[in-house]
């Protein structure tokens, strides 16, 4: 497998540190994307591989005009942006003139710059998918619409947030539901007179919400994966959080904001990383009662988590891994499928995770096993950081361990070999645990990659004809490790999800009115599966080549 190192560095002091501004397809402060997104696609027969796009939409240039009711229409999927940073201030700025027009001081944009630090901040990208089977109960969608809110609450708004929500209106007998749907959207996100004296608004003063409606008939599903990319391509930011489920009711901690904007500032001059967020399933509610966290009323969904859960998290007493098993509605799979599989292809070994017994904790100093999947390796990594980072003990509670530099380097490598090594086709196992990965990465990631022009949102974007709750949806990440990314862990932030916001999610009714969840790839076509898997990993390696020969070049000027 070949790997692009990490030579050629940025040169910061030619002030490139802002190159992503110009030099990628993404959007900035001042201008909006053009790209196309495919957000459903078909397997096309000939060439081998190739698929045809179905459904395409982009964002909307903002109007010089108005900003809500401007739209985009690719085939049949149109985007409406409710609220943007930049509508309030950009009607702010108008004046009359003498002859009664009126006169704008700058050029609409989504975003506010007098809000976001383009190079420093750390924008939040969600995105909520509401099927015909959430739109029948308006109680369910009022519940996806609070989880949205609580994250886009604990991220607060002195970071800019991007909140993409897709519904379907393609079945016109249920043209009542769908019209409910968007008025409880526009209720909870439109922008309103009483927004800037409103407490329960405030903290959507920085966020942009939109709407995509993909009413296509013959679509089967819309790929997730094209509205990740669609998400994170309108971040005015180089710092991008992606991934996070809202559908499985998970929460972002309280510190989330302040720690990613931290690590953010730590590698302004170090770019080319990649930072993963733990995800978990609490078996708990959290019970205390802080007034310090009081929430807007009848908003949100909102449980006051934090690093003091470390603890809880570690022993494994009230959160678990698997968050399969607590999903509403469970995909349907044989039976030899639903097998964990050890990407070193060794049985996973239980391990005693109870807190009492340090002897059975890993530390950073006690090495890597090589029958850890990388899941587990960055699990453990992060344990180990959040400890240090938050308690002031490097080595764990106890504080008898110590961190060395070369433990670290150690980790690390075998993290990103860990998942490198998942896209060797030669070894079945490893493209199995690939595909079957059930979870979708939490990553915070900047726009800069490790060498001279490399793009991050162009170079190793979500694949999108990989839609489905299991499809891939490590591919990225092992990309990134490839193209010589450095992939670590955001010590002291996770997500989970609470019995309260799982069952605000998961009605008896709504159980039985939803098709079962399919656990393979919505693309059906085994062969265009593995082909497009293949044209991935050859332009990951013609891309390393290509960086490695120009180091040599370049080390010869």
């Amino acid at each position: 497998m070949i790997q692009s190192s990490a030579s050629s560095r940025w040169n910061f002091h030619l002030s490139q540190s802002d190159a992503w501004q110009t030099a990628d397809t993404g959007s900035t402060l001042t201008h909006s994307s053009n790209t196309k997104f495919c957000l459903n696609s078909s397997p096309k027969g000939y060439p081998k591989g190739a698929t045809t796009c179905n459904l395409a939409v982009s964002w909307p240039q903002p109007s010089v005009d108005t900003y809500t009711s401007t739209t985009s229409f690719g085939e049949s999927a149109s985007v409406t942006v409710l609220r943007s940073p930049g509508e309030t201030d950009y009607l702010n700025s108008k004046t009359t003139t003498v002859r009664g027009r009126l006169k704008r001081k700058h050029k609409p944009s989504w975003w506010n710059e007098k809000l976001i630090d383009a190079n420093n901040d750390v924008t939040l990208t969600l995105t909520l998918q509401i099927t015909p089977a959430h739109m029948k109960e308006k109680a369910l969608v009022q519940s996806l619409l609070a989880v949205a809110d609580s994250n886009i609450y604990v991220w607060g708004s002195h970071q800019p947030s991007v909140l993409l929500i897709q519904v379907d209106s393609s079945n016109d007998e249920e043209t009542v539901y769908f019209t409910q749907t968007i008025q409880m959207i526009k209720s909870s996100f439109g922008i309103s007179s009483s927004d800037q004296s409103s407490p329960n608004t405030s903290h959507l003063k920085n966020c942009l919400v939109a709407i995509v409606d993909s009413s296509y008939e013959e679509s089967s599903a819309v790929s997730r994966k094209a509205l990740l990319n669609m998400a994170t391509h309108v971040a005015p930011t180089r710092w991008i959080v992606s991934g996070l489920e809202l559908e499985r009711g998970l929460i972002l901690s309280r510190e989330a904001s302040i720690y990613a904007l931290r690590e953010a500032r730590v590698y302004t001059d170090m770019p080319g990383h990649v930072l993963v967020v733990p995800q978990f399933a609490s078996t708990r509610d959290d019970t205390r009662k802080d007034a310090s966290h009081v929430t807007p009323k009848d908003r949100l969904i909102y449980s006051s988590i934090g690093a003091e859960l470390l603890p809880s998290i570690r022993g494994k007493q009230t959160m678990v891994t698997t968050l399969s098993e607590y999903d509403c509605i469970q995909c349907s799979v044989e039976e030899e499928e639903e097998e964990d599989i050890d990407p070193q292809g060794a049985e996973e070994e239980e391990v005693d995770d109870g807190l009492d017994d340090g002897a059975n904790r890993r530390r950073l100093s006690d090495g890597i096993s090589a029958e850890k999947n990388v899941e587990e390796l960055l699990e453990d990594l992060w344990w180990d950081l959040s400890v240090a980072d938050v308690y002031g003990t490097p080595g764990g509670f106890n504080g008898e361990a110590r961190t060395s530099v070369g433990a670290m380097a150690k980790i690390h490598g075998n993290i990103e070999m860990s998942l490198i090594s998942l896209l060797d086709r030669s070894k079945s196992d490893h493209v199995e645990y690939l595909k079957y990965f059930d979870k979708s990465p939490i990553l915070l990631i900047d726009r800069l990659g490790p060498k001279k022009e490399m793009m991050t949102l162009d170079l190793a974007s979500e694949v999108e004809e990989f839609s489905g709750s299991k499809c891939f949806n490590l591919l990225r990440l092992a990309q990134l490790a490839t193209l010589g990314y450095k992939v670590s862990v955001l010590p002291g932030v996770f997500a989970a999800s609470y019995p309260n916001t799982r069952d605000a999610l998961c009605t008896k009714s709504f159980q039985d009115n939803s098709p079962p969840q399919q656990c393979e790839c919505d693309l059906d076509s085994e062969d265009t599966i593995k082909e497009i898997l293949i044209d991935e990993v050859k332009r990951l390696a013609k891309v390393a080549v290509l960086t490695n020969e120009l180091d040599i070049v370049q080390a010869t000027v």
